[in-house]
Parts: structure tokens; sequence; C-alpha cells
């Protein structure tokens, strides 16, 4: 099966530009922010008062009840666990070092710390999609164990450079869960170091200078992608992907490098001399062959994320954060409008037009007094409204936005009017109105460590305009509410609405200060989570807890797929600061601060190396033969533990581990291939056990011998938990029988019995079917 590209949408576009399905997405156009963090405290003024809905003030009206819109919200956890409510079940989908394959037999690995998702649906079928997934930074001690960036060996090198860059998944719901289907001709690894990317725009072949006036080259080809952190999606069908701390990958001198210089023809990674690094790429996904473009006209600066809007009649316009604290937030307005159909003239729209960062009045960051209240800040002390403009970016500023910018504006006036606390999301709601997430800013003079939202409305609604108002909208930090789960979120990332106008919200506190008395400012929020938030109604502006990460992990790239029965969320840097801990030692998982996904360290279950994984979560059906479980891994709380708040003990350890054993085949294989070659068929298992592989095929009637369900091969083998393929060869009976029945159509199936090696481990069956031509 040869890939198939979607034709660029050609069906009316409304004001906003918006793909048919983007309001269900991430990184397309949501529906509005609702108050959030401290502000929730007022909420429950405003309920006492009468007042129901907290943002009146957009007209977008809510759609009906998704799956998500209902229930009983989560305590906060400091343990070992990805926990959602009861009444829902979370799978690992993929992690880090699992196998999958193309059609052309290409074998791939997922890479590590995942962050930026987009669910893409294939065909118009909801139960069919792709995953376009960013692989941000590697992790050294886990890969390899050196963590000293001026010893490490080529073969390290290469391990890190394998790890990063983008993941494309083809997935399939099957019986209401997700699955890898592998080969796909979708399936396709973007790595540090290949393919070789196009760079596009103003500076492609060109030599410019940085801040401090050395040279630094720009070529026409950048080998692969690296520090990719969010992203984007478009209306003309392709996902683009930001690299963000692009600095650091070559050289060997800071705490945060990786010594890549140590690998032979490695030099463009210097970020001093050469730009390959940092910019917006764009990739089709769709074409597992396709070359990803980088693109110089939207800037070279920490690239969080992108979000589009359109008008008719109006050059396409797209809005990006530089995360960092301090730093500013941009709009490209491009040289083209986007037209519906015209793939070949859109595809050109982000590679000519101008670049544009906010001036904000009086001030753009938020600042506090002190670090008052147990270093939570003190009183604001700046001004929650004004007004601003959209300031040009020079050409020459491109190659390094930030440096050149505060060149030539000056240090003073850029921190007083451009500087802001670390934009780590900008979104479009369908007004036009344009949200920016500010995660937190914890410098001396600043203090901000909670984060706030702020709204940014364009002079006229004009997407192109050079002026506009803005005001802040939300701010994190604890509500002072005393129900489990509504405490308050802080330093809010990623957003994303559902249909029905709900915020969802993942934070983003570091795990050097989540969980420690040295930051008791977070200590309400325990562990990173995903939180909802009521857009209206008697809840509206409430922050409601759904989901609870693993020690020291963040959620990322949360997003929905096309019918929103399901949240995929991705779970980043599960023991991050392993590390820096006393006694740390590469390959003894009993060091690690960590075991998710395969054990839990707080409930002294299953020492394992953690991994960053892609977890999809869907609500149980109230006859589901098999209900899953709300917690991974499903263990039972460790000696000492308490059971998790708020809802009953985790599933013992007995329980059926069915929620990440799957199977798979291809869609079709020839009967030829059959006879000679066998079937290659994946699997995944949750723990080490001995599996069972069995293929069979329906032979139809042949003359006088009636139809049949024929065995044509077995497998079995103790595996440990994760992924493994297996290659089922016929033997001679089932061999002359595929002969006889060639040119016929068959019905065939794969079939996969666990049985856990561990006491007590309950058995486990999945099938995948297949045909056979």
């Amino acid at each position: 099966m040869s890939p198939i590209r979607p034709a660029d949408p050609a069906v009316p576009v409304d004001p906003s530009g918006a793909h048919p399905r983007a309001g269900r997405t991430r990184r397309s156009f949501i529906r509005g922010v609702a108050v959030a963090g401290a502000s929730t405290a007022a909420a429950s003024a405003l309920q006492a008062a009468g007042v129901a809905d907290l943002v009146g003030d957009s007209a977008v009206a809510a759609g009906a009840p998704t799956p998500f819109s209902s229930f009983s919200a989560i305590a906060p956890s400091a343990a070992d666990r990805l926990e959602v409510p009861d009444g829902f079940r979370a799978d690992v989908l993929i992690s880090w070092g699992d196998a999958f394959e193309n059609t052309d037999g290409t074998r791939l690995t997922y890479g590590f710390n995942n962050d930026f998702l987009a669910f893409l649906e294939l065909d118009g079928r909801p139960d069919e999609g792709l995953l376009f997934v960013n692989h941000e930074y590697p992790a050294p001690f886990f890969q390899h164990g050196n963590r000293d960036p001026k010893t490490k060996t080529p073969e390290q090198i290469a391990i890190e450079q394998e790890s990063v860059g983008n993941s494309v998944v083809h997935v399939r719901r099957v019986d209401g869960l997700w699955q890898v289907v592998s080969p796909s001709p979708y399936n396709r690894r973007i790595t540090g170091a290949e393919p070789g990317c196009e760079i596009t725009g103003p500076l492609r072949g060109t030599v410019q200078q940085n801040a401090d006036g050395t040279p630094v080259t720009v070529g026409s080809v950048a080998a692969g992608s690296l520090a990719n952190c969010s992203g984007g999606i478009t209306p003309w069908g392709t996902t683009l992907s930001c690299e963000e701390n692009y600095d650091g990958y070559w050289g060997d001198a800071s705490a945060f490098a990786y010594g890549w210089k140590h690998a032979p023809g490695t030099d463009e990674y210097d970020e001093k001399a050469h730009a390959h690094y940092g910019w917006v790429v764009e990739h089709d996904p769709y074409d597992a062959s396709s070359t990803p473009r980088k693109h110089t006209a939207l800037g070279r600066f920490r690239h969080e994320n992108t979000a589009f809007r359109h008008v008719a009649g109006k050059p396409f316009v797209l809005y990006m954060g530089d995360d960092k604290a301090g730093e500013g937030v941009y709009k490209f307005v491009s040289d083209r409008q986007f037209l519906p159909g015209r793939r070949a003239h859109n595809l050109r729209i982000l590679e000519e037009g101008t670049l544009y960062i906010a001036k904000w009045s009086p001030e753009g960051r938020r600042r506090f007094t002190s670090q008052d209240e147990g270093k939570a800040g003190g009183a604001l002390a700046t001004a929650t409204s004004g007004t601003g403009e959209w300031v040009a970016v020079q050409t020459s500023e491109l190659v390094d936005c930030a440096a050149l910018l505060r060149k030539r504006i000056g240090t003073a006036e850029y921190d007083l009017h451009f500087a802001t606390n670390r934009p780590e999301d900008v979104e479009v709601d369908e007004d036009g109105t344009v949200y920016v997430s500010f995660t937190n800013n914890t410098g001396s003079g600043v203090w901000d460590y909670h984060g706030s939202i702020r709204k940014l409305q364009e002079a006229g609604g004009d997407p192109t305009a050079t002026t506009f108002t803005w005001s802040d909208y939300a701010d994190g930090g604890p509500t002072g509410r005393t129900t489990a789960g509504e405490e308050g979120f802080s330093s809010c990332d990623n957003l994303v609405f559902d249909s029905a106008n709900n915020l969802w919200v993942v934070t983003d506190i570091s795990s050097s200060s989540l969980n420690k008395d040295s930051a008791a400012h977070y200590r309400y929020h325990a562990n990173n989570a995903v939180f909802m938030i009521p857009r209206s109604g008697p809840n509206a502006g409430v922050a409601f807890r759904f989901a609870n990460m693993p020690i020291e992990a963040e959620g990322t790239g949360p997003y929905f797929d096309a019918d929103e029965r399901t949240l995929f969320v991705n779970v980043q840097h599960p023991g991050e600061e392993t590390p820096s801990a006393a006694g740390a030692t590469y390959g003894d998982p009993s060091t690690y601060s960590s075991w998710w996904p395969a054990g839990s360290r707080s409930d002294d279950y299953n020492p394992s190396l953690p991994r960053p994984s892609t977890v999809a979560i869907t609500r149980v059906a109230a006859d589901a033969p098999d209900p899953g479980t709300p917690v991974l891994p499903p263990v039972a709380p460790g000696a000492g533990q308490p059971a998790v708040p708020s809802r009953p003990a985790a599933p013992a350890p007995g329980a059926t581990p069915s929620g990440k054993t799957t199977v798979d085949v291809p869609e079709r294989l020839s009967s030829a291939t059959l006879r000679r070659r066998g079937v290659r068929v994946g699997f995944r298992v949750r723990e080490p056990a001995r599996v069972t592989i069995t293929v069979q095929v329906r032979i139809p009637r042949i003359g006088r011998r009636s139809a049949r369900m024929l065995t044509i091969g077995r497998v079995a083998r103790t595996v440990p938990a994760g992924s493994g393929s297996v290659q089922v060869r016929p033997g001679a009976v089932a061999r002359a029988a595929l002969l006889a029945a060639r040119g016929r159509s068959l019905s065939a199936r794969a079939v996969l019995e666990v049985r856990p090696t561990r006491k007590g481990g309950a058995p486990v069956r999945r099938s995948d079917a297949f045909r056979v031509r």
C-alpha cells in the first residue's frame, strides 16, 4: 500500500480558517480560555452571587458533552503512577525504544522525551490515523550511562542523535483500544542526523552575523532535526515542529551540553558557526519519503509552538512564542493567503513574509514585589491590561532574533516592553483572540512562580494589524479550595479545548522543584498533572484535576482523537532528576527515582528503566469486558503507602495486564509471500511472560474438502516486558493448502496468548485479522 496524501481541504473556510476538524485538535483553533489557577477562588464567590459563566466575553458556543465532560476529580499525588479518574482507563500506546516498521522493511525505534503530539485522521475514518510526535532531547544517563560530554564516544553520540527528532506512527482502534499498525507505509522517524532537511526562506545559503559580530553560515540542507518541543498543524495538511533549546548539542563546556563535537562530521551542530537548528520545521506526515523544510522566514529562537489564523482575503498569520523567561511573543504575516485546494501555493506560505515581535505597554512582564508567602510571590506590581504594537524583525536579525533584537533595541528597553514570563503556548480563539500561556519567571525582580494566561486582541479584529490591546486573563496558584482535585494548578503549559468548550491544561513545574521542601510554594500541587476547566455552567472557572503524572514527569502534547473518545497525552522525562542524585548508577534501577511505566518506585513494585511514553486515555463503557485500569502501572500500594486519595486502591499485581497487550500484523499479504516467507507478527506485553503466537487462515471449500480453519504456524517463547516481533512460517501441509487456494481472497488472523511469568499473573489473549490474496 502506498501512502495516500489527502487533498488540500477545498471546503469553505470559516473566518478563523479552521480545518473541518480543527476545533478538536490541540494546535488548531481553541474555543476560548476559562479562568484558572488562583482565579478559581473568585469563581466560588461569583457562583455564590449567582454568576455561573465566568467567560461570557467570548461568543463561542459550547457543543454537546463529550465522554470527558464529567468525572470525579482526583487528589494531588506524589506517587510514581499515572492516575486518571474512576470510569476511565489509561493504556500505554508506545514507549521510548519500542520498535515499529515501514512496509519497505525499515525498522524504526520510538524516540526519547516525546513532547508535541498531533492526531491526524486517515481517509475520514475516526478509528484510524497518524500520530505525529516530537522527541525533544536525549537523556545520556538512561541511554548509555555517560554523563560527561567531554568523554562521549561516537557510538554514544549516535544513540542520542537517533533518539531525538520526530516520529510518525500509524495507529488503529481495535475493540475500543488504540494500537500501533506495523508495518505501515506511513511509519517514519526523523532523527537528529537524518534525513536532510531543506532550508527555505530569505537566509537560505547565506552567511549572517551573530550578535557578537562573528559569522554564522546558513546552508541549504540541515542534517535532521533536534530540540523539537511543541508544534502545530496547518490547514493544508502538514505539521509544524518547533526546534527549541538547540544550543549546547555540539559543545561540551556547559552543564546542559551534549558534546556531539566528539563524533566525526558534526560541525554543523555548532550553533555559533552554523544556523541549521532553531527553526520551525514543516513536515508532510502522509508521505514518508517527503523532505522536511526549515523556514528561516519564521526566525531562529527557542520556538515552543505555533498557532495560525486565517481571514478570507487576508495574508496567512502564524503566532509563536520564545520559550524562555524574559523573551518575546512573535507573529509572522505571510506574503501569501491560504487558498483551499491550492496545495502547491500553500506549501510556500511559510517561506515568504514579515516577522514581528510584540511590544507591550506599559510593561510585558508580570512582576511581583517580593518572594513573600513561601516564595509564592508578593503583591502584583505591574498593570493587568494595556496596549501594544507589532515591531518588525529585520531580515539580518532572523538568524538569532532575541540576541540581535536586544542589541538593536537595548537591554533595558527590551526587558521593559518586549520581555515576557516564558511564553510556552500561544493559541487562537475562533473569534480571533490570541491567548498566551506564560508558564512562570522565577528570576530576581520578577518572582512570578505560578504563571498566567494573557489574551491579545488585534486592532479591528484584523490579524495583520500592527497594534493590539491586551489583558491578563487568569493566573495560576493555590485556590484555597479544600475539595480534593480543586486545589488549583501552577505553571500552565499546553492548552487544548474540547468541542464542549472545556479547557484542558497540562502543567510544567520543574522536576527539581516538585515535592521539594526547598520549593514550598509548589507543595500543594504535588506531581505535574492534567486539569479540565469548564467554560460555563455552575462549575465555570474551577480547575478540576483529571490526571496525575509519575515522579519527575510532565504531561505534554494533549490531543483528542477525531471523535473525542480518546485523549492522547505524552508522559515526558519520568525520573528526570535521577542523574543528579547521589548514588545513581547506570543499569541499576534501584537507584532510579522513577520506575514508570513498567514499575512504581513509590509502591516498591518492579524496579525498571523509566521510559517516556504516549498514553491513550478513554472512558470505560458500562458493559466493557475489559475495563482496564485508571492507574499505571496497575499495582497495589506498597508497604506503608496509603491508598490513592478519593478512589479505591489500585488493582492488585495479579490484575489482568491487558491494557498494554497488543498484537499486530499487516492488513494484507500475498499468498505467495505467506507460503514462502510466512508473516511477521508484532506484539507488546506489559510484563515478562510466556507468549504463544498462532497464525490461522480460513481455507474455503475446495472440491470435496469442506472449509476449515488451518493453523499454518505457531511460535512460543519467553519475553521481557515491551515490544517484539516473530516470523511465523508455514509448514509443508499449510504451504500445500495455500497453494491449492491461490487466486482466492482468504481471511486470516494472528492470535497472541500471554501467560505472565510471575505467580498469580492472569493470562491474556489478543488477535488481529488480515487478508491473504
